[in-house]
């Protein structure tokens, strides 16, 4: 097995961006941990954000980092993320490879990813990153919309049906939820454990909702190092 705080190590400075390390000198290491309904708009404001900002936009990125330093197939780390309660499935994979493919295992590397991109700034969407860096100067935010004017954004980005897209958007929301529930045992509706929830409904604009998140994140993060 790989000696993972090498593999933290290597994670830090694969992040670098330019112009990065001297913010990161002076302690403005802006992080921002995003939990977002399905279709609001979330991937885009934290792209935006993150470009504002001057720091990396973590999503998929983070389970790419977990699948590459633990050897573990794509395929099961993949079934830990989307559905941890199918990982009492994968006995068997531990059984012939001889890996750890427990849901503690995942949640160990995950949590310890977060808290090293923490180190270097960012912008770290879903996985339950306001839980795992809820005790830092992290600014968190869940935005969310109602059912129907979601599903208008997806149904016209995905080009399906109103009724297609708010069958999507439940079934997404759930599984967030379930997996926010299951390896924290918090509630995404659970409004305390966030600093800000925006209703993108009444905020829709995007660069007005990144204002206003942008300056957030400044308010917390002023004069102290994350």
């Amino acid at each position: 097995m790989p000696n993972f705080q090498s593999a933290l190590q290597a994670i830090v400075s694969s992040v670098a961006i330019p112009g990065g390390a001297a913010e990161a000198k002076e302690g403005q290491r802006y992080v921002i941990c995003i939990s977002r309904d399905f279709g609001c708009g979330g991937e885009l404001i934290g792209k935006k954000l993150a470009e504002r900002l001057g720091v990396r936009y973590f999503s998929k990125e983070i389970l790419e980092k977990i699948i590459e330093r633990t050897h573990m197939d794509p395929h099961v780390v993949k079934t830990l993320e989307e559905k941890v309660h199918k990982a009492r499935d994968l006995w068997l994979y531990s059984l012939f490879t001889g890996q750890d493919a427990s849901a503690d295992t995942y949640k160990r590397h995950m949590v310890n990813i977060m808290l090293s991109l923490s180190r270097v700034g960012g912008v770290i969407m879903g996985r339950g990153g306001h839980v795992v860096l809820g005790h830092t100067k992290a600014l968190r935010v869940r935005l969310i919309g109602t059912l129907d004017k979601c599903a208008e954004r997806v149904a016209h980005e995905e080009s399906v049906s109103i009724e297609d897209a708010k069958h999507r958007i439940q079934e997404h929301n759930a599984q967030r939820g379930k997996y926010v529930w299951e390896m924290f045992h918090s509630r995404l509706n659970d409004s305390s454990a966030f600093d800000l929830v925006v209703n993108v409904d009444r905020l829709g604009d995007i660069e007005h909702v990144t204002d206003m998140l942008v300056n957030a994140v400044k308010a917390v993060t002023e004069g102290e190092n994350i």
